[in-house]
């Protein structure tokens, strides 16, 4: 943008007559006596495209954040009420890999199990049939000559180990008020 050349010795904004107003009267009357001759022109401007489109990024530019990263010092960011040249690695709390510590003090009575479970007969049954009716279903592709037998007996074993899985996964329902759902 071009700056506009002041014609004034000192460099001051003309208030009086001086302005080269031929009537001499104050700059401000000056000013209402042109906005009054002129008032259909800038009603004219003030309703034109550029006038709303000037609005609404006036609007846009006043609903920016009035608050910036950069004029946020770096102690926003740590925690330096706690004090200086502490940093992430002088951490005083007890850390998650000391379980010892923490369930001494909490006294929860954790004790873990000896043993795991068993599996029961039935999903090593099923999942047995599984394996054997896939594999069972690749062979039965690669051999022609028996693709029917060997499809539908290793087909029929599929459908009952896949079957027999998602039986014994039903109903395993916990009644513990306390159960979220997560296991370890």
């Amino acid at each position: 943008m071009t700056e506009h050349n002041n014609t004034n010795a000192s460099g001051e904004r003309p208030t009086d007559g001086s302005d080269g107003t031929s009537s001499g009267e104050p700059l401000d009357a000056a000013w209402e006596a042109f906005a009054q001759e002129h008032a259909d022109d800038l009603d004219d401007v003030a309703r034109s495209r550029n006038a709303k489109r000037f609005e609404k990024h006036a609007k846009r530019a006043e609903k920016q954040a009035l608050l910036s990263v950069n004029d946020l010092d770096q102690g926003t960011f740590t925690d330096d009420a706690i004090g200086p040249g502490r940093g992430p690695r002088d951490a005083t709390a007890s850390s998650w890999l000391e379980t010892d510590a923490v369930m001494d003090r909490y006294g929860e009575g954790f004790t873990p199990p000896t043993s795991f479970a068993p599996t029961p007969r039935r999903i090593v049954l099923f999942a047995a049939l599984t394996v054997i009716g896939v594999l069972g279903v690749i062979v039965s592709v690669l051999v022609p000559r028996w693709t029917g037998m060997l499809g539908t007996v290793f087909g029929t074993l599929l459908l009952i180990g896949v079957a027999g899985l998602v039986a014994s996964r039903r109903g395993k329902r916990h009644n513990d008020p306390f159960d979220d759902g997560a296991r370890v």
